[in-house]
């Protein structure tokens, strides 16, 4: 037999420690973290003093310039968290060929909630951007899928699901009357969509998200755009967006 500690027993070890020195920072995963987004909230997490270390999920080895970001290539060896951050990557994701950041599909949100389970985390927090015309919908702030029903039976303490507004797509369009047409579908949106509707700055989010992660709730909350505003209202309001009129 083996004398190589199980993940079960590192788990535990690890949950001792914490329990033993609760003053010390917690330890996060962090998976998908690709596209402005994905990349703006894995700066802050790396920077923060919520965590002394986040181990980040890569597709093969890479370096690393500071002790505390961690590149894990995903599925090998044994990383321990205490929280796991999931950002969702859509279509409209620019993700360079050459990233060595593992990105999630919306498909793939049950495989990294069970990534993020099995190295231990308690709470999950799973960035789900949702388009702005949705924003307006139920969709924005109830549990919306079967996988996500899921989550809430995965033994997590508690799971924020957070949908910002997808960002624009920014892939080629193609013919010049598909690029019309899109850029007049923003100019149109920017003016009459509600305020909580336009997508946030990918840093802005990125800060509100984090703040929001820092309180959690028992069980499965869900967060939209307006929640987002809010926050970002209330901590940061120089860089909630303002209303543009028609002149």
């Amino acid at each position: 037999m083996s004398d190589a500690p199980s993940l079960e027993s590192a788990v535990a070890d690890h949950r001792a420690r914490n329990a033993r020195a609760d003053d010390v920072a917690r330890t996060a995963l962090a998976l998908g973290m690709v596209g402005a987004l994905g990349e703006e909230l894995l700066a802050l997490l790396v920077a923060s003093s919520d965590y002394r270390l986040v181990h980040v999920g890569v597709t093969h080895p890479i370096g690393s310039a500071t002790s505390r970001f961690r590149p894990w290539v995903v599925g090998q060896g044994v990383v321990v968290a205490d929280d796991a951050y999931v950002c969702l990557a859509g279509p409209e994701t620019f993700v360079p060929a050459g990233s060595p950041l593992r990105a999630f599909a919306p498909g793939e949100l049950l495989e990294a909630a069970r990534i993020a389970r099995d190295c231990g985390a308690r709470r999950l927090v799973v960035v789900a951007p949702l388009d702005a015309l949705l924003q307006m919908s139920a969709a924005a702030s109830t549990i919306a899928s079967a996988d996500e029903i899921e989550l809430a039976r995965m033994g997590f303490e508690s799971v924020l699901i957070v949908r910002p507004t997808a960002a624009d797509d920014t892939r080629p369009a193609g013919r010049w009357l598909a690029r019309l047409v899109r850029a007049a579908g923003r100019a149109l949106a920017d003016i009459m969509l509600p305020t909580y509707a336009r997508a946030l700055s990918a840093k802005t989010a990125a800060r509100a998200i984090l703040e929001a992660a820092r309180n959690p709730r028992p069980g499965v909350t869900v967060l939209g755009a307006r929640d987002l505003l809010a926050i970002v209202e209330a901590k940061w309001p120089d860089l909630a967006p303002k209303r543009r009129k028609l002149r």
